[in-house]
């Protein structure tokens, strides 16, 4: 079904292969547009950052709080709520982050934002929120994703790039056009063995996909890669309507294995997607196969997928990519539009009544 070009033009009506295929332009154009973002000289003073973000838009927050831990100099938290934590104040850095720019929870946090005059950015693509940016003379990104970006959720390398911009200008981060390269480099060998034109035998995000049809599934990432197991979980839930939770190894040593006993013989319509690194801790790495055992023994699917990156972010970038792929086929194995999402909408509407 994955080799027959009429799948996608009978489910896939809108096209989001193209952009999906293209992920690493969305790096690149980001890279390009932010390399001149300016703050003003007080952002540079904020002692944290606060990203707000839903769904989509938060994504490419968690994947920068993971993949440069070690090279980020503020802390950075993530609010996926109405309410910014009491501590925000004028020494906070809130980045609003909305792909569409409409986000209720997001415009919510920009008020409080601003009356407890933190230092406010944004990233978004148009709405109140770019219109709110402008008013106040914010610091933003706000970009245009045109083919390469039709969903939140694809949009994650703008929204990466947008957020390491401006994180960039405050000199909370650096990322070098050598770094960028080198990600940009790790996604384009995953488009050459993972396209739409490369046969399933031969492509292992086909193959991991077509692993995956018919389960309930656990993602598991760890250290650098976290973020990417959120993303992933995330498009497979949209995209392919499909079950999917994140889990972050080693914390689940401590808990999640012992809660798979009961209801009995259910974990066994698991599969479980583990993503492994030879950038972990070597402990971490050792866990991974001991982990593996105990899914098995219990009767789950156990599937990998090893990055191969010299960098975290390298890495984060090529999984990225990747997971992108694996989610797109998922649906078309699930013969869904993978643009559409009935029960956000639904709930949305519900919520304006």
């Amino acid at each position: 079904m994955l080799d027959n070009p009429k799948t996608y033009k009978t489910f896939d009506k809108s096209d989001i292969a193209y952009g999906i295929e293209r992920m690493s332009e969305q790096i690149r154009i980001g890279f390009e547009d932010t390399a001149k973002t300016s703050v003003p000289l007080n952002y540079k003073n904020c002692d944290a950052i606060v990203v707000a973000g839903m769904g989509g838009s938060s994504l490419g927050a968690h994947v920068i709080q993971t993949s440069m831990s070690q090279k980020l100099k503020k802390p950075i938290y993530l609010v996926r709520d109405y309410q910014l934590p009491t501590w925000v104040g004028a020494k906070t850095l809130v980045i609003l982050s909305s792909f569409s720019g409409t986000t209720e929870e997001v415009l919510a946090c920009a008020k409080q934002a601003q009356k407890r005059k933190a230092k406010i950015a944004v990233v978004s693509t148009g709405g109140p929120l770019p219109a709110l940016a402008k008013q106040n003379k914010w610091p933003s990104y706000i970009f245009q994703p045109g083919n390469l970006a039709k969903e939140p959720r694809l949009g994650t390398g703008f929204m990466v790039m947008g957020m390491i911009g401006i994180l960039q200008a405050c000199g909370f981060v650096s990322l070098s056009k050598k770094e960028k390269d080198q990600a940009i480099v790790a996604m384009s060998e995953v488009v050459d063995s993972c396209a739409l034109d490369i046969d399933a035998k031969e492509n292992p995000a086909k193959q991991v996909a077509l692993a995956l049809k018919n389960h309930p599934v656990f993602i598991i990432g760890s250290e650098h890669l976290v973020g990417n197991a959120h993303v992933l979980s995330n498009q497979i839930n949209e995209t392919a309507k499909q079950f999917a939770q994140f889990h972050e190894l080693p914390e689940l040593n401590h808990h999640l294995m012992e809660g798979l006993t009961f209801p009995k013989g259910l974990f066994a319509k698991f599969s479980v997607l583990m993503i492994k690194s030879s950038l972990y801790n070597p402990l971490v790495q050792k866990r991974y196969s001991i982990t593996a055992q105990v899914f098995e023994n219990l009767g789950a699917q156990v599937v990998e997928y090893e990055a191969h990156g010299t960098t975290s972010f390298e890495e984060a970038c090529e999984v990225l990519q990747f997971g992108g792929f694996v989610s797109y086929y998922l649906g078309m194995l699930n013969k869904v539009d993978p643009t559409k999402i009935p029960y956000v909408d639904w709930f949305k509407a519900e919520m304006k009544k």
